[in-house]
């Protein structure tokens, strides 16, 4: 980070602030925050409506600059002219999107941010969103817009759905049975295509399958856009994962290196290779970067909370001597603990005896107690085991 970087922010973040300044001045808005992770603004208005606007666009439209023109379609977008109003209009212009798990999870002004976005798991760590695509921007649909348009999640996230289908029809000319391997660069660098949102939509996957004669990789290194892979190999999979992690790396707004493909149902899933696979080491890795980034950001969040519950446990991705990979998180004694799913639970004794042991030998022994209500997924326990049951799992101890 240069010297003035470090001063005076980076500048996707002045130009967020910048946008909050503008937001917070209207007499309509009665609270509103910056989220520099998200690089958006979550807000809610007078009138008890509560939504967030997504900065991506504007900062790419306007060549990250700040001017009359963006404080103009700032004000468009908080109460836009060409907004749809009712579920009719609204319908045809909703789309499906991924994001990180806990996108949604943003506290505005007491209300909880988890009840704010419509959201809901697609793959481990990943979530589905709906947005109102409009000329300009894109808006993200809330709880308070189903109330209001008189559906329920299912209907939108259907109505998201189908209209994908054509594009979903179309891109299938670009499927054929491979010669070798083939990686099929899906972009969509202005986000107004939605082709990396194909993958959700029934049949698709199974549809190229068909198509090609072949069980297609997947990869989605960022919000925009997707890599199809045709024909891969075990030989052919380190350079694939090293495309996407580049790709990743590279992203405005990463996603996921992880690699995903298609069950026998036709729907979307992770890859899973036996260890002694060439790639193992890589899939391993990009699954924990992913998991660790998820659990990051709503460690954050949920810590910032005035009411939380209990010890908030943070999720560790450790590399081993020999190279292997694994995540971690600790449980302490003495208090309630929301721990995230991870390889190894790290028990920290009164008495200062640390050991680690595998979640499967854990939950072999004690019941971890899903917390359904978060996104990704946290486990909720008390206090430590009894004596013998702690005697079993130090024995475990690896």
């Amino acid at each position: 980070m240069s010297f003035l970087g470090g001063v005076f922010g980076s500048p996707r973040n002045r130009f967020g602030r910048k946008i909050l300044e503008q937001v917070r001045g209207y007499e309509a808005v009665e609270f509103a925050q910056f989220d520099a992770e998200g690089f958006e603004i979550a807000y809610r208005l007078r009138n008890g409506y509560a939504a967030k606007l997504n900065l991506d666009t504007l900062y790419r439209r306007f060549e990250r600059k700040i001017s009359a023109e963006v404080f103009d379609a700032v004000d468009n977008l908080l109460l836009p002219p060409d907004a749809p109003a009712g579920w009719d209009e609204v319908s045809p212009k909703l789309r499906p999107v991924l994001r990180r798990a806990g996108y949604g999870s943003v506290q505005v002004a007491g209300h909880n941010g988890r009840d704010l976005v419509l959201t809901r798991p697609a793959l481990p760590y990943l979530s589905e969103l709906v947005v109102i695509d409009m000329p300009s921007t894109v808006q993200f649909v809330t709880r308070q817009d189903l109330s209001r348009w008189g559906v329920d999640a299912e209907q939108v996230y259907a109505a998201a759905h189908a209209n994908l289908t054509e594009l979903a029809m179309n891109t299938m000319t670009a499927f054929d049975p491979p010669e070798g391997v083939r990686v099929l660069d899906f972009a969509d660098d202005d986000g107004e295509n939605y082709v990396g949102s194909l993958p959700l939509v029934a049949g698709w996957l199974a549809g190229v399958r068909a198509r090609t004669g072949t069980i297609p990789l997947l990869f989605l290194p960022s919000h925009l856009g997707m890599l199809v892979v045709l024909g891969a190999t075990p030989a052919a999979m380190p350079q694939l994962l090293a495309l996407a992690a580049e790709r990743h790396e590279a992203a405005l707004r990463p996603l996921s290196a992880v690699p995903y493909t298609v069950d026998d149902n036709g729907d979307l899933m992770p890859l899973s290779v036996p260890e002694d696979h060439p790639a193992y080491g890589e899939i391993r890795h990009a699954q924990a970067q992913l998991a660790v980034g998820a659990y990051r950001a709503q460690t954050e969040k949920l810590r910032a909370e005035e009411d939380r519950e209990g010890a908030i446990m943070e999720l560790l991705h450790v590399r081993a001597p020999d190279g292997a990979e694994y995540t971690m998180t600790s449980w302490t004694d003495g208090a309630t603990n929301l721990l995230p799913a991870a390889d190894f639970i790290c028990f920290v004794t009164g008495e200062g005896d640390v050991f680690r042991v595998a979640w499967d030998d854990v939950s072999a022994l004690v019941p971890l107690e899903l917390a359904a209500e978060y996104d990704p997924p946290r486990f909720r326990v008390h206090d430590h085991p009894p004596v013998e049951v702690m005697t079993r799992l130090r024995a475990l101890a690896r």
